[in-house]
């Protein structure tokens, strides 16, 4: 906190400026009833303001430039809320943020309906974090249960340039002597969504392996994890290509700062299995389609969901042997 006196004011876009561009904090008071400190902060490009804690806190976890958290002062005893505004690039619009909620706890709203409220008036201020879907998690999630794997096995001068997942290939991975596509699911049965007539069809010479992987939510289960936590695990295995690893992740929408957005926690509902992707699987590909389908280059966008959970399942070949299930 800064030692300056506490002042009351209201400001000027002009006066805004004029702070930003000196090298101390300044403090104000922005309300007494309720209480409202304001701190605007150079150095960090922050503006900050603290109002005694009372309810619920909002969540505002979807918003890069904001942040919340509850602290103690050396001068009072109580527990604050520190709402905290990135204002890099728009000072004056952070400071209206900030004057809105104070407005709203003026008007009589709660702590969390001033900021819901003033937020939901300003989303151009605080651009909306991106989240991947549930769905995008758990595809992830099992293609490095399966680079893991790898990792642990072979190293990472095999495992990293066979995850194709993170380039657009066809198939997710591209071992020595076959190809695997990962499916991975949280339902009962194993029922996986294939996203293309391409994505189950093999490429000429080269067996292809569709491994399924069943996930279910872990609650507070020691052995649950997060896409964080596997994401780290990965990490921890790489050296030279960690970069690579990391520019890959960036490329599927994924960004550290985001890892608080992804709790929740998940762990093995059945040990893998791997099917042998040959003729008698039932998969759509465009060499069937091109069989069947009159005037075939009309159809496109094909999207279909496969159960594989009755069908035979293989034992794959290096080094997802003992990744999957063992079988005859």
């Amino acid at each position: 906190m800064t030692d300056q006196p506490w002042k009351t004011s209201h400001l000027d876009p002009a006066t805004v400026e004029s702070y930003f561009r000196s090298k101390a904090a300044a403090a104000f008071v922005l309300s007494d009833h309720p209480e409202a400190r304001f701190t605007i902060d150079p150095p960090r490009q922050e503006l900050r303001l603290l109002t005694p804690a009372a309810g619920s806190e909002p969540d505002v976890t979807a918003f890069e430039r904001i942040g919340l958290r509850r602290v103690k002062l050396t001068d009072d005893e109580r527990d604050w809320f520190e709402v905290t505004v990135d204002a890099r690039e728009m000072h004056y619009e952070a400071y209206v943020l900030i004057e809105s909620i104070v407005d709203r706890l003026r008007a009589g709203a709660s702590f969390r309906h001033a900021v819901s409220e003033s937020v939901e008036g300003l989303k151009d201020l605080l651009t909306k974090r991106r989240k991947l879907t549930d769905d995008r998690v758990i595809g992830l999630i099992g293609e490095l249960l399966v680079l893991e794997h790898v990792l642990d096995s072979r190293g990472e001068a095999v495992a990293i340039p066979a995850w194709l997942g993170p380039h657009a290939e066809q198939h997710d991975f591209g071992f020595e002597t076959f190809d695997a596509e990962v499916k991975t699911t949280t339902s009962e049965a194993r029922s996986h969504i294939i996203g293309s007539e391409t994505q189950l069809e093999p490429v000429p010479g080269r067996p292809l392996y569709l491994v399924s992987i069943q996930l279910t939510r872990a609650g507070g289960a020691v052995t649950g994890f997060t896409l964080p936590d596997v994401i780290g695990r990965v990490r921890d295995r790489l050296d030279e290509t960690a970069r690579t690893f990391d520019s890959a992740l960036e490329g599927l929408g994924w960004a550290d700062g985001d890892a608080d957005l992804y709790p929740t926690r998940y762990e093995p509902r059945s040990t893998p299995r791997a099917y042998l992707v040959d003729d008698g699987f039932p998969a759509i590909t465009s060499a069937r389609l091109d069989q069947v389908v009159p005037q075939r280059p009309l159809i496109g966008g094909v999207s279909y969901r496969v159960d594989v959970t009755h069908l035979n399942a293989v034992t794959p070949p290096q080094p997802l042997t003992e990744f999957c299930e063992e079988n005859e």
